[in-house]
């Protein structure tokens, strides 16, 4: 049977530099930089200390002095070579250096308006609209009251009124009657009023 001969042979593989995947020491690091100053470009420097190029390249960045290591990649040669023509640059502390931390940037959720009150002065602010009984309280307290219905504050509205209802009568006031009272006030008195109903804890469902 004769022998099939493929048409196409697969390419070589290169061979991987000598010192590929090893530590880098301090003579990689010295041929490096006098690569550098003789102005070798990437190819030939990871010839000199058989290296594949994108490691050079991950040398060349923490080489590079700290402020600008974030500069573009065909910026690192030149950067570099400015550096270390200054014979006082010290590329052996710089490469020490990292980065400070990213700042942490929290964001503020500041509410203003309506949404910015407490839970107190919306119940405060509820009632002195509900006692003005103007058309444009009435307007503002539209608003207010899915904030007052939604968090449970109505509550709140009709046990202020029944408190300042006991305050300020001469006589004696039951706290059931004092609360039936408010109840039916705040009722009649906020806009869409069926829309809100304020359960009462001394009055049964049925009764009102």
């Amino acid at each position: 049977m004769e022998s099939v001969t493929p048409l196409f042979q697969p390419a070589p593989r290169a061979a991987k530099p000598k010192r590929s995947g090893k530590l880098w020491e301090d003579l990689d690091y010295e041929l490096l930089v006098e690569g550098i100053r003789e102005g070798l470009d990437v190819p030939a420097l990871a010839e000199r200390v058989g290296r594949v190029e994108n490691s050079v390249w991950q040398r060349l960045r923490v080489l590079v002095p700290l402020p600008q290591r974030s500069c573009l990649a065909d910026q690192l040669l030149p950067v570099l070579r400015t550096a270390l023509a200054d014979p006082e640059y010290d590329w052996q502390a710089e490469m020490r250096l990292t980065p400070p931390p990213a700042p942490i940037i929290r964001k503020e959720i500041v509410r203003t308006g309506l949404a910015g009150l407490t839970d107190e002065d919306a119940v405060a602010i509820a009632y002195a609209l509900l006692a003005s009984g103007g058309d444009h309280e009435a307007g503002v307290l539209s608003r207010l009251m899915p904030r007052l219905e939604a968090e449970n504050l109505i509550h709140d509205v009709v046990a202020l009124r029944a408190q300042r209802a006991v305050r300020a009568s001469p006589f004696s006031v039951d706290e059931i009657a004092a609360w039936a009272h408010a109840t039916y006030w705040v009722r009649g008195r906020r806009p869409n009023h069926d829309r809100y109903r304020t359960p009462s804890p001394h009055v049964s469902g049925a009764e009102w």
